[in-house]
Order: C-alpha cells, then sequence, then structure tokens
C-alpha cells in the first residue's frame, strides 16, 4: 500500500459526485481507427483483467442511429449488461470509426472510466483534421494506487503501451470529471495551481488538436514515433535526464517509457525539491510542446500559459 494522497472532490446541490482526484491513462495514436481496432480491445481486456469488468456498469449510447460524431445528437446511458459489453466490442470492431464512453456510475463521476475516439481515415485526411488523433484514455481511483501500489498500475500501463501503436502516451493523477459545470471549473481552478502533479486533461479536445505532439510532463511518459527520433531516441533522452530519479526504458517498436520517479506525485508547490524530474523533462519537450487554444477550460490567455510551463518557472 503505497501513501495516502490528498482527496479533491465536487458535489453537486443533489449529493452527485462531479469531479474526483484519480489517475488517468491515456494513448494518442495519429492513425484511423480500422489500423487500430484490435490493438485497442487488447488494451480494453487489460484494463478490463486488472480491475473487473464489474467496475464498469454503464454506457453512454446516442438515442438513435444517427452518427454520434454528428452535433447535438442525444445520448442515454445503458446498463452494461451481457448484451450491451456485445455491443460495445461490436463497435470497436466497427471497420470506419469508434466512439466509447464507459463508466462506473449512471449519474455522477465514477473512479473507472474509458474513453476511446477512433477517426476515420477519410477525416484524418482532411486539411482542417490535420492535427487529429485517435485518443484511448482510462482512469483509476486514487484509491486503486493506494491500495495496489504504483508498480501494478505502471504494469498496466506498459502493458497497453506495448499493444498500441502510439505516438505519445502518459500516466499521471488527474483532475477527474465528466462535464465542465461551472462548480467543475471552479474547483479545477482553485488547486491546479496548488497541485501541479494532477493533469487538467479532456480526450475530446486532445483527439482534435494534439497530433504528434505532447501535453506535458507527467509521472510515466510514452514516446513513439516521430516524436522519439525528435527526442534523440532512448539514448538521447537519457544523457538529457541523467537523474537518478528518472529512468528511460525501451518497451520496443520504436517505443520508450520515461518515468520520473517510482510513484506519481501530486507536486505540492510547497514541496518543490520532487518536482525536478518533472521540470527537466518539461524542458527537454518544450520545443514539442502543444498549446492549447485560449480560454480552454475558462483559463485566461495569461492563466493557460502558466498552466501549460508548471514545471518550466
Amino acid at each position: 500500500m503505497t501513501k495516502p494522497y490528498p482527496r479533491i472532490r465536487q458535489y453537486d446541490n443533489d449529493g452527485h459526485l462531479d469531479l474526483r482526484e484519480g489517475l488517468v491513462l491515456c494513448f494518442f495514436m495519429r492513425r484511423p481507427h480500422n489500423e487500430i481496432s484490435q490493438a485497442v480491445m487488447r488494451a480494453l481486456d487489460i484494463y478490463l483483467n486488472a480491475v473487473g469488468p464489474e467496475k464498469l456498469g454503464w454506457t453512454l449510447e446516442p438515442e438513435s442511429d444517427d452518427d454520434p460524431y454528428e452535433e447535438g445528437v442525444e445520448t442515454v446511458m445503458r446498463p452494461l449488461d451481457s448484451a450491451q459489453w456485445a455491443s460495445v466490442r461490436d463497435k470497436i470492431r466497427d471497420p470506419i470509426s469508434c466512439l466509447l464512453q464507459l463508466e462506473e456510475h449512471e449519474n455522477q463521476v465514477g473512479g473507472f472510466h474509458v474513453e476511446y475516439h477512433g477517426i476515420q481515415r477519410t477525416t484524418l485526411e482532411l486539411p482542417t483534421w490535420s492535427q487529429a488523433a485517435s485518443a484511448l484514455s482510462f482512469w483509476l481511483p486514487t484509491e486503486y494506487l493506494e491500495e495496489k501500489g504504483p508498480s501494478q498500475v505502471r504494469d498496466m500501463a506498459v502493458a497497453m503501451a506495448r499493444e498500441l501503436p502510439i505516438n505519445s502516451g502518459y500516466v499521471s493523477l488527474a483532475f477527474n470529471y465528466l462535464f465542465r459545470f461551472r462548480d467543475v471549473v471552479r474547483a479545477v481552478h482553485e488547486n491546479c495551481f496548488r497541485y501541479p502533479g494532477l493533469d487538467v486533461h479532456d480526450l475530446s479536445d486532445a483527439s482534435m488538436e494534439l497530433g504528434t505532439r505532447v501535453r506535458g510532463a507527467y509521472w510515466l511518459n510514452f514516446y513513439g514515433q516521430p516524436l522519439l527520433g525528435q527526442l534523440g531516441g532512448a539514448e538521447g533522452l537519457r544523457q538529457q535526464l541523467d537523474s537518478p530519479q528518472v529512468s528511460v526504458e525501451e518497451l520496443g517498436e520504436g517505443k520508450v517509457l520515461v518515468a520520473l520517479g517510482k510513484e506519481p506525485t501530486i507536486g505540492e508547490v510547497e514541496q518543490k525539491g520532487e518536482l525536478h524530474p518533472y521540470r527537466a523533462l518539461a524542458r527537454v519537450l518544450e520545443p514539442f510542446l502543444h498549446q492549447q487554444k485560449p480560454d480552454w477550460f475558462s483559463f485566461s490567455l495569461e492563466q493557460l500559459r502558466h498552466w501549460e510551463r508548471r514545471f518550466m518557472t
């Protein structure tokens, strides 16, 4: 059992949980869904085998057969019984595209969550989608990390990264939420600069804009091509990140894992020493960082740039 982490929870007026701290595992692949669907299925199975399929009870589905990517399509939560699980797997096998969201609870944010945006080939070829990428994420509650330990989380993430044809990926403590309600945004703003080790993320935004760039420095960082070559390969990263707190592990097929310590950190500003590896990696990544559009997550431009460069100041 690892050390306990601070609890950050935001409830609505009816007592439903809107935001909680947790872990996020994200992987980005600038490839069409039809090329990666089998790998996505294997990554999902790795997650389910680790946490148990009973941890996911609901799936977000369109109410009709309309294209789920169309704006304004109504959605509904359906219980994940055996028929719905079969439907989920059929959806991943779709030869064109896939939009998937699996939840622990019906009406509040949970500790377990799966989300996948598998983009069709014709979309990736459009000039307006030149920085799009298929994106896959998994959540774990903080309690899972504390009970199972960071090595089990790391093993899960490495197993996924070996299966997926990633351009990049990461594992981090994070603010996990389902909707950007006003109180959710306020809670993030109140805590993110105090705890810079907690990621502020949105898979949908990242899928549309990230391309082959990266969002920042995290506890576990996965790099594939072309970024790995631009960073000087595994050996180049070892030379630039020469620290006993940093490890660079080659995963084969042009992929590496850069781990910043044995466990994730919230990065509390009063304890600056634990952030030294994050600062070192952030400086190496600076030329390849993605910049969010102004007003992302209701940050002012100054706040947003401060957040994106929080490990470089």
